[in-house]
Protein backbone atom coordinates (compact mmCIF):
# COMPACT_ATOMS: atom_id res chain seq x y z
CA UNK A 1 0.00 0.00 0.00
CA UNK A 2 1.58 3.31 -1.04
CA UNK A 3 1.88 6.07 1.52
CA UNK A 4 1.48 9.76 0.96
CA UNK A 5 4.19 12.14 2.10
CA UNK A 6 3.40 14.15 5.22
CA UNK A 7 3.05 17.92 4.79
CA UNK A 8 5.17 18.27 7.95
CA UNK A 9 8.95 17.83 8.09
CA UNK A 10 10.96 17.72 11.29
CA UNK A 11 14.13 19.76 10.92
CA UNK A 12 15.57 19.04 14.36
CA UNK A 13 14.74 18.11 17.91
CA UNK A 14 16.62 18.26 21.17
CA UNK A 15 16.01 17.78 24.86
CA UNK A 16 16.04 20.84 27.08
CA UNK A 17 15.51 19.08 30.42
CA UNK A 18 15.32 15.53 31.73
CA UNK A 19 14.77 14.22 35.23
CA UNK A 20 13.81 10.67 36.11
CA UNK A 21 13.86 9.43 39.68
CA UNK A 22 13.48 5.77 40.57
CA UNK A 23 11.37 5.22 43.67
CA UNK A 24 13.44 3.78 46.49
CA UNK A 25 12.25 0.44 47.82
CA UNK A 26 10.04 -2.38 46.63
CA UNK A 27 6.62 -0.81 47.23
CA UNK A 28 6.13 0.77 43.83
CA UNK A 29 2.80 -0.54 42.59
CA UNK A 30 1.04 2.82 42.52
CA UNK A 31 -0.51 4.14 39.33
CA UNK A 32 1.27 6.75 37.27
CA UNK A 33 -0.34 9.96 36.07
CA UNK A 34 0.78 11.86 33.00
CA UNK A 35 0.67 15.62 32.43
CA UNK A 36 1.68 17.33 29.22
CA UNK A 37 1.95 20.93 28.17
CA UNK A 38 3.06 22.34 24.86
CA UNK A 39 3.75 25.66 23.21
CA UNK A 40 4.15 26.33 19.53
CA UNK A 41 5.27 29.35 17.58
CA UNK A 42 5.36 30.19 13.89
CA UNK A 43 8.44 32.12 12.81
CA UNK A 44 7.60 35.76 12.08
CA UNK A 45 9.59 35.74 8.85
CA UNK A 46 8.26 32.35 7.67
CA UNK A 47 4.75 31.17 8.63
CA UNK A 48 5.66 27.66 7.42
CA UNK A 49 8.50 27.34 9.94
CA UNK A 50 7.45 26.38 13.49
CA UNK A 51 9.03 25.73 16.88
CA UNK A 52 7.30 23.41 19.36
CA UNK A 53 8.19 22.88 23.02
CA UNK A 54 6.68 19.88 24.81
CA UNK A 55 6.93 19.09 28.51
CA UNK A 56 5.88 15.69 29.84
CA UNK A 57 5.56 15.02 33.57
CA UNK A 58 5.04 11.53 34.96
CA UNK A 59 4.11 11.32 38.63
CA UNK A 60 2.46 8.96 41.11
CA UNK A 61 -1.31 9.30 40.91
CA UNK A 62 -1.49 9.07 44.71
CA UNK A 63 1.42 10.31 46.85
CA UNK A 64 0.68 7.56 49.39
CA UNK A 65 1.17 4.85 46.73
CA UNK A 66 4.49 5.43 44.94
CA UNK A 67 4.92 4.46 41.32
CA UNK A 68 8.17 3.06 39.95
CA UNK A 69 9.41 6.39 38.58
CA UNK A 70 8.63 10.06 38.52
CA UNK A 71 10.09 12.84 36.48
CA UNK A 72 9.84 15.45 33.79
CA UNK A 73 11.22 15.84 30.29
CA UNK A 74 11.13 18.83 27.94
CA UNK A 75 11.85 18.64 24.22
CA UNK A 76 12.03 21.31 21.54
CA UNK A 77 11.48 20.65 17.87
CA UNK A 78 11.71 22.70 14.70
CA UNK A 79 9.32 21.85 11.90
CA UNK A 80 8.58 22.95 8.35
CA UNK A 81 5.13 22.79 6.75
CA UNK A 82 4.80 22.17 3.02
CA UNK A 83 3.85 25.36 1.16
CA UNK A 84 0.87 23.61 -0.48
CA UNK A 85 -0.72 22.69 2.87
CA UNK A 86 -3.97 24.51 3.61
CA UNK A 87 -3.27 27.56 5.80
CA UNK A 88 -6.37 27.08 7.99
CA UNK A 89 -5.14 23.61 9.07
CA UNK A 90 -1.55 24.57 9.94
CA UNK A 91 -2.06 25.08 13.65
CA UNK A 92 -3.90 21.75 14.01
CA UNK A 93 -1.12 19.99 12.10
CA UNK A 94 1.47 21.42 14.47
CA UNK A 95 -0.61 20.82 17.61
CA UNK A 96 -1.33 17.18 16.76
CA UNK A 97 1.45 15.88 14.52
CA UNK A 98 4.49 17.89 15.63
CA UNK A 99 3.62 17.43 19.30
CA UNK A 100 3.12 13.69 18.73
CA UNK A 101 6.55 13.44 17.12
CA UNK A 102 8.16 15.11 20.15
CA UNK A 103 6.14 12.94 22.54
CA UNK A 104 7.49 9.85 20.76
CA UNK A 105 11.04 11.14 21.22
CA UNK A 106 10.34 11.72 24.94
CA UNK A 107 8.87 8.21 25.32
CA UNK A 108 11.98 6.75 23.68
CA UNK A 109 14.36 8.72 25.92
CA UNK A 110 12.50 7.64 29.09
CA UNK A 111 12.29 4.01 27.97
CA UNK A 112 16.00 3.91 27.15
CA UNK A 113 16.98 5.42 30.48
CA UNK A 114 14.69 3.25 32.60
CA UNK A 115 15.58 0.05 30.74
CA UNK A 116 18.87 0.15 32.67
CA UNK A 117 17.34 1.34 35.93
CA UNK A 118 16.31 -0.55 39.08
CA UNK A 119 12.62 -1.04 38.25
CA UNK A 120 13.07 -1.81 34.56
CA UNK A 121 11.64 -0.10 31.52
CA UNK A 122 8.94 2.55 31.78
CA UNK A 123 6.96 2.86 28.59
CA UNK A 124 4.68 5.88 28.67
CA UNK A 125 1.24 5.27 27.16
CA UNK A 126 0.33 6.36 23.65
CA UNK A 127 -1.79 9.49 23.78
CA UNK A 128 -3.55 11.76 21.30
CA UNK A 129 -3.07 15.49 21.07
CA UNK A 130 -6.30 15.98 19.15
CA UNK A 131 -8.87 18.17 20.83
CA UNK A 132 -11.92 16.26 22.13
CA UNK A 133 -14.27 17.62 19.44
CA UNK A 134 -11.93 16.43 16.70
CA UNK A 135 -12.45 12.82 17.76
CA UNK A 136 -16.23 12.89 18.23
CA UNK A 137 -17.96 9.79 16.87
CA UNK A 138 -19.92 10.30 13.70
CA UNK A 139 -18.45 13.70 12.95
CA UNK A 140 -16.40 14.05 9.78
CA UNK A 141 -12.79 14.93 10.48
CA UNK A 142 -11.00 17.77 8.70
CA UNK A 143 -8.66 16.42 6.06
CA UNK A 144 -5.07 17.51 5.79
CA UNK A 145 -4.07 19.45 2.73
Amino acid sequence: MPHSTSPLSILSHRFLAFECLATDGDCTGGALTLKTSHEFFAAEEDPLSWKVILTVEFLPENSQEPSTYQGKITAEGRFQIDENFNEKNREALIRVTATSILYGACREMIAGFTARSIHGILSLPSISFRQPGEMAKGKPQPQAG
